[in-house]
């Protein structure tokens, strides 16, 4: 099942950006853009439109006011360059607020709210350039040298890009498996098995995190640190640590 949204903001750069982070989700539909809301308005009343990506300042109308009189009110994500706005936009039940630049992780945070607000999204249907795994898949194959091997999602400790390669560090075994690919395509296809990535070069399971100390992570079997990246740091505490505490 497909999800309608549509994006209205009068930059067309932030657009542009939106607009390539929903097409990494194969159940979002991008049915409209819009530099304007009261241009939006014939498609928020004549289709199923179930989200909206909705900017705040824009010259013809202020983005809370013209959803807030909205006789029909799809889900909402604010985006915005201001963060003076957050507490109103919560107030009105927005999914969630995003301050410009956001990171693709930010984004993907804030859809995932969408199954929290009753919109069933399963993390697993996000796409992957490589492969995507299904609810009940607990193994991937990876192919090393002339091998194709199957490794159990529950032994892998660590993903470490490597040049082009992939190292996978795996509980009990001394030796990690060197296989030809990049991270970003474990990145999305794992994340609903527990895994996060928490820097550019470093994937790391939840669930083999011994501590957290400093923005650095220690995981099982591996002596030396992980450094979380500052660009991954917001999305791994509000995920691993701040929901916990």
């Amino acid at each position: 099942m497909n999800y309608k949204c549509i994006v209205i903001d009068d930059e067309a750069l932030a657009v542009d950006v939106v607009e390539d982070y929903i097409s990494k989700f194969p159940n979002l539909e991008l049915i409209g853009t819009f530099d304007s809301p009261l241009k939006a308005m014939n498609t928020i009343l004549t289709q199923s439109v179930d989200l909206l990506f909705l900017d705040i300042n824009m010259p013809d109308i202020n983005g809370i006011s013209f959803y807030e009189n909205l006789p029909v009110k799809p889900k909402v994500i604010f985006t915005t360059a201001y963060s003076d706005f957050a507490v109103k936009g919560f107030e009105i039940n927005a999914i969630d607020y995003l301050v410009k630049p956001f990171s693709f992780e930010r984004f993907f945070m804030a859809v995932n709210k969408l199954m929290a607000a009753g919109i069933n999204m399963p993390i697993s249907q996000i796409s992957s350039s490589n492969f995507t795994l299904n609810d009940s898949q607990d193994y991937i194959f990876v192919k090393s040298e002339y091998s194709s091997i199957k490794i159990n999602l529950k032994d892998i400790v660590v993903l470490e890009s490597y040049k082009d390669y992939v190292k996978i560090h795996l509980l009990n075994e001394s030796k990690p498996i060197l296989t030809l690919s990049s991270i970003k395509h474990y990145e999305t296809s794992l994340f609903s098995k527990g895994f996060v990535r928490v820097h550019k070069r470093h994937i790391i399971s939840i669930d083999k995190i011994e501590n957290i100390s400093r923005n650095r992570v220690k995981m099982k079997t591996k002596e030396e640190f992980i450094i979380i990246g500052a660009s991954y740091k917001e999305f791994f505490y509000e995920l691993v640590v701040n929901k916990n505490l």
